[in-house]
Order: structure tokens, then C-alpha cells, then sequence
């Protein structure tokens, strides 16, 4: 992509942003969209915390499967080890 072409992207993208901004935070309509939004923006951050932290236990109970898979089958063995 050209530099003026990005030039001209980056000023639109931008000009957008400030109107929805302006839009949001300057008018009584802004005002409602934002005080409908903001529970379902509350309502996703809490999901996907809960969704890291199940993640999270997955993650940590393959590792020990792992380990003990490696433990039975006497699987590769930490060589640094003292």
C-alpha cells in the first residue's frame, strides 16, 4: 500500500472514531446507546474471565496428564535436572 494511501486511511479511520466519540459522549441518544451497551460489555468481560480461567485448568490438566503419561512410559526426563 502507498504512503499517501495509508496517510488517507489512517485520517478517515480516525476522523470515524472521533465522531462515534463525539456521538457517544456528546448527545442524549450517545448517552443511551452507551448506558444500553455498557451491562453487555460487563457481561462479555465476565464471560471471557471465566472462559481464561477455564482454559487455564485445561491447560494445567494436560500438563500433569502429560507428566504422568511420561512417568508410566518412562517418557522423556528433564536432562538439566541435578
Amino acid at each position: 500500500m502507498e504512503e499517501r494511501s495509508r496517510v488517507l486511511l489512517a485520517t478517515l479511520v480516525g476522523a470515524v472514531a472521533g465522531g462515534v466519540w463525539g456521538w457517544l459522549y456528546l448527545t442524549a441518544a450517545g448517552r443511551r446507546v452507551r448506558d444500553s451497551i455498557e451491562p453487555k460489555l460487563d457481561d462479555f468481560v465476565r464471560e471471557l474471565t471465566r472462559v481464561r480461567g477455564t482454559v487455564e485448568k485445561a491447560r494445567t490438566a494436560a500438563n500433569e496428564g502429560w507428566r504422568s503419561l511420561n512417568e508410566l512410559t518412562g517418557g522423556p526426563q528433564n536432562r538439566w535436572s541435578a
